[in-house]
């Protein structure tokens, strides 16, 4: 019946004994005698007692170390406190690490276990709030979490940089290692968000840190496995990955990329291809078949990296029983879980710090996002829309407000929009009985690289002054010149998209009158060529070239001219057909949207139609020719008409 022996001392034994040293000397320089070491050291292969229910949380730790096992303890040894931790996400969180559990982090943590249980691979995207806590959420609380549980379950966190990874699995490493309870801060202790943690993941769960050669680096660890077997893959417990790190390399039960998305990589469309080629190239190819992918973050814009998975669709497998086709889809390939900083339709202007926070109050974490902060960061941040409430926009930050669109009551203001769709007009549908002069017009914005946007709109003209505007027709994808206007010489014919969409605008009555072109385009696509010349004066058209980088920026006339016409439902807009959604997509994302084609073959129109607009009363006859009075053109006929 000797002494009791501290747990330090026999730490600093191992690490020697780790390090080389042999039993005798180890033994001599912790001031332990030889036999101590000796029967501690056959303690190790014995098996371990099952906790008596009666026990609490200290006696089974008194226990374990009275018996002196510091292996990992198998699930149905654990304590019965240890076994609730293990089903119950906040206890987790407060027994272990002094956390004050919020509803929302519950409520992630349980999402991901539960996918990590579906024999399929599940893709997940996770918006919450800066300043929530989630980083340390799903690096640290989760990642743990889901260890103690599994502890061969092979995990990747992945950040912007690999230095921001590996200060992750540092963090969770040392989570392992631990031997003390956590202390809260005094700050955090009297603000409510934390309280001194009860006991380690060790005491509870067992030895994490592998005595062996197992790797237990910065930036890749194996945990100790029960019953000392080894783990059967070749990737560690728990790796980190940067975007950065060039090569990823191993397959993973789950990966936790967090915050990959900033507004170096939004700020550009070539920062965001490149992103989005990166993530499907090499961060995506990573899960293990029944894997789970988490991309977790906040928003920073309408066309990031989130909005680009969230717009993948899933594919139906081959094997399907339903009666899907092979190609058919199925629905999205992400799942997309939100939380926003402020949930309007549960608020009741109440406002406390000690609120219950969301599901049962509005605020998601009132301690940390209090209300005060948030009205703050709305009368100063442009994009809380986006940051905090994880939309894809801020309706008061973008060209058009989608409930212009759409139509409606705004809840802020009361105001009531008429709304833009024409519900039973598909494109190529011209409406009948219109009143005044209709001037059918083509507008173009080209490009030689990206996306082409080609528009033919027919504006009502009453009393001189343009009323409704009605989208007819709309064109978006990657052209050549030819495509839009060619000379065929086997078939001695015109081709091209300008070519019919003039041949239908006659057949429909309404031709089109002018084709208002991008400058440089025109000059470069366009007015060079021969067969345009020739073409222009076939169907009797003007080609007006448009200065659209020179014009758009104009503070009068630029593209918010767009913006009355939009709100008051002047724009007419065709809700059958799918090529409307691409031109609505832009408007409401401008300037925040990847492209803006769309959005300039509109304006091209809006900025030329007073030019364009026929002057009131009868025009005055000229003398010409007789020659030229016998010649039917297009002109002549609308003047007679």
């Amino acid at each position: 019946m000797g002494r009791a022996i501290p747990p330090r001392t026999w730490e600093k034994y191992f690490k020697l004994r780790a390090k080389g040293w042999n039993r005798a000397a180890a033994a001599r320089e912790c001031g332990v005698s030889y036999q101590a070491c000796v029967d501690r050291e056959k303690a190790r292969v014995n098996p371990r007692p099952k906790a008596r229910p009666h026990q609490n949380g200290d006696e089974v730790r008194e226990r374990r170390e009275e018996l002196q096992h510091p292996g990992p303890v198998p699930l149905d040894d654990l304590s019965p406190v240890a076994k609730e931790a293990l089903n119950d996400f906040g206890l987790f969180q407060r027994r272990y690490f002094g956390r004050i559990a919020v509803p929302w982090q519950v409520e992630a943590a349980n999402q991901v276990v539960r996918f990590l249980s579906t024999p399929n691979e599940e893709y997940v995207v996770i918006n919450a709030p800066p300043g929530s806590g989630k980083s340390t959420t799903f690096t640290l609380d989760i990642a743990a979490w889901v260890t103690c549980r599994n502890r061969q379950i092979r995990g990747l966190i992945g950040s912007k940089t690999l230095r921001q990874a590996e200060m992750y699995t540092m963090r969770l490493r040392r989570a392992f290692e631990r031997t003390q309870p956590i202390k809260a801060e005094i700050r955090e202790l009297q603000l409510g968000l934390a309280i001194d943690a009860t006991t380690t993941l060790a005491d509870d769960f067992g030895r994490f840190k592998p005595e062996g050669g197992d790797i237990w680096s910065r930036n890749e660890f194996v945990v100790d496995q029960i019953g000392g077997n080894p783990i059967a893959e070749k990737e560690p417990t728990w790796s980190a990955f940067g975007m950065d790190t060039g090569f990823l390399g191993g397959r993973f039960d789950i990966v936790l990329w967090d915050d990959v998305v900033d507004n170096k990589t939004i700020k550009t469309a070539e920062s965001r291809d490149a992103q989005a080629a990166w993530w499907d190239d090499i961060a995506e190819t990573r899960l293990d078949p029944g894997g789970v992918l988490i991309l977790q973050g906040q928003r920073m814009g309408a066309e990031d990296l989130y909005r680009y998975n969230l717009d993948k669709r899933a594919v139906a497998d081959e094997d399907d029983d339903t009666d899907m086709q092979d190609s058919a889809l199925t629905g999205r390939k992400y799942h997309h879980i939100v939380f926003k900083s402020h949930y309007e339709d549960r608020c009741e202007h109440h406002h406390r710090m000690d609120d219950p926070p969301w599901p049962e109050g509005c605020l998601l974490y009132p301690r940390r996002l209090p209300w005060k902060k948030l009205r703050q960061l709305m009368a100063n941040q442009d994009k809380f829309k986006v940051l905090y409430q994880q939309e894809d926009v801020d309706p008061e930050n973008v060209l058009i407000d989608p409930l212009w669109i759409s139509g409606g009551t705004n809840p802020r203001t009361g105001e009531v929009f008429p709304g833009c769709w024409d519900k039973d007009r598909n494109f190529g549908e011209i409406p009948k009985g219109l009143a005044g002069t209709l001037l059918s017009v083509a507008t173009a914005d080209p490009s030689p690289t990206m996306y082409w946007s080609v528009q033919w709109w027919i504006y009502q003209i009453i009393n001189g002054q343009a009323e409704n505007r009605y989208l007819i027709d709309l064109e978006r994808r990657k052209m050549d010149a030819p495509d839009f206007l060619d000379w065929s010489h086997i078939t001695q014919r015109f081709v091209g998209v300008m070519q019919e969409w003039q041949q239908r605008s006659v057949d429909l009555g309404h031709p089109i009158t002018t084709w208002i072109v991008e400058a440089n385009a025109a000059q470069r696509f366009l007015l060079q060529y021969e067969h345009v010349r020739r073409w222009q004066g076939h169907w009797g058209v003007n080609i007006i070239p448009h200065q659209t980088q020179r014009n758009k920026s104009d503070p009068e006339f630029g593209v918010q001219v767009l913006q009355p016409h939009y709100k008051y439902g002047r724009k007419r807009l065709p809700q059958r057909g799918f090529n409307t959604l691409v031109l609505i997509r832009e408007l409401t994302h401008y300037p925040e949207a990847a492209t803006d084609d769309c959005v300039m073959a509109d304006w091209m129109g809006e900025w030329n139609l007073p030019n364009l607009i026929p002057p009131e009363g009868v025009m005055k006859t000229f003398k010409r020719p007789t020659w030229l009075k016998s010649v039917d053109t297009y002109q002549r006929r609308l003047l007679v008409s």
